[in-house]
């Protein structure tokens, strides 16, 4: 086992640190709702928001192993407040748009690490993540009452 230099140790606390607090796991704690025929998209977002999570501890777990801890994580950003008990067909393209974004951060991360097991590992989480972005690009959400206009 290698040691990790400092600028990836530090790259990857910070990656830890972001994706537990991405807007896609705080979705899965605000409960977007949605009409009756809604549910699907919303299960499936659930089901999202628990391999996301499952991925970023894979994630944790390499730091534990390494015997690098993570940074802490402390709360998600004070603008999420506004985002709890909304539809999900408002939610929907917001998480589209933020997951692209921290795809794109994931992946000059991923270039900037030297170190292939920390390497190996964020590969691991860009596959989960870009996987996740291309079903929730397709997912479809029907309109509820409420927010026809």
């Amino acid at each position: 086992m290698s040691v990790i230099d400092l600028r990836t140790r530090t790259l990857l606390q910070q990656t830890f640190r972001r994706e537990s607090l991405s807007l896609l796991r705080y979705i899965g704690e605000a409960f977007p709702w949605t009409v009756a025929a809604g549910d699907g998209a919303l299960k499936r977002v659930s089901e999202i928001v628990a391999e996301d999570r499952g991925a970023t501890e894979a994630l944790g777990r390499f730091l534990f192993r390494r015997r690098i801890p993570p940074s802490f994580s402390g709360a998600y950003p004070s603008g999420f407040t506004t985002l709890n008990f909304l539809s999900l067909e408002y939610l929907l393209p917001r998480l589209v748009d933020t997951q692209r974004k921290a795809l794109a951060e994931l992946e000059s991360d991923a270039a900037a690490v030297t170190d292939i097991d920390a390497k190996t590992e964020l590969e691991k989480l860009l596959a989960v993540k870009r996987l996740h972005l291309t079903e929730l690009e397709a997912l479809k959400v029907p309109r509820g009452e409420s927010t026809k206009v």
